[in-house]
């Protein structure tokens, strides 16, 4: 149980990094507005759990393969620190690039199209969003080292993937589920934030990214 509860610590705040994404967040607002959108968020909603999941999963068990050593600590550590060194390299490149001023910034091709595309299609846009994400791959590789470093039995390694899968898909979790229970309230509160998003979200995966690298960089200190 503390090795669980030590886990649980660690991946917190990269959970937090994947549920404050706003790519997915924005995809999933998109469709839950867009008419006739539950078949398509839902598909967008599987695609992204699952794909957290699949990438977890492989990464846990390449971690927990590594044996209980002195050198296997000092890699995972020294791994965390490169991806946090990788995360603040990425969120000043981000911050550079938010937007200035008046100006508005442009709504990708990809995002035009979530209006009508069928729910399949979102299901694998929802998958292809995390997994080909290189931000959500380091992420989920940081939870992974710290899910892998615990060496539980397989039923605590399954707990704690589910943990991080539902508190990292949360963000795309919320709209679908408030859609569903009341529609309308949905949509008064989803809008504003959708163009919120769109606005600010350079600025907002860089502050995340920035948070989120110093954490890797602590943790991965104290492995080694």
């Amino acid at each position: 149980m503390p090795h669980m509860l030590t886990a649980i610590g660690e991946f917190l705040p990269l959970a937090l990094g994947m549920t404050l994404s706003p790519l997915p967040l924005i995809a999933i607002v998109v469709l839950v507005l867009s008419a006739n959108g539950t078949g398509r968020s839902l598909g967008f909603m599987a695609g992204r759990l699952i794909g957290i999941a699949m990438m977890l999963t492989a990464m846990t068990l390449a971690a927990e393969a590594l044996p209980e050593s002195s050198e296997a600590t000092t890699l995972s550590g020294l791994l965390k620190i490169s991806l946090g060194l990788g995360l603040i390299y990425v969120a000043a490149r981000k911050w550079r690039k938010r937007p200035q001023g008046e100006t508005e910034p442009k709504v990708p091709g990809w995002m035009s199209s979530l209006n009508t595309i069928s729910a399949p299609r979102a299901f694998s846009m929802g998958l292809a969003l995390t997994v080909a994400n290189p931000k959500e791959l380091a992420f989920t590789l940081g939870a992974a080292i710290s899910i892998g470093a615990a060496h539980e039995q397989p039923g605590a390694i399954i707990v704690l993937a589910l943990i991080y899968t539902v508190l990292s898909g949360a963000s795309v979790l919320a709209p679908v589920i408030l859609h569903l229970v009341a529609p309308g309230r949905a949509r008064s509160v989803l809008g504003p934030v959708q163009a919120w998003l769109l606005r600010h979200q350079s600025t907002v995966v860089g502050v995340v990214l920035l948070a989120l690298g110093v954490v890797l960089i602590s943790d991965g200190l104290t492995y080694l």
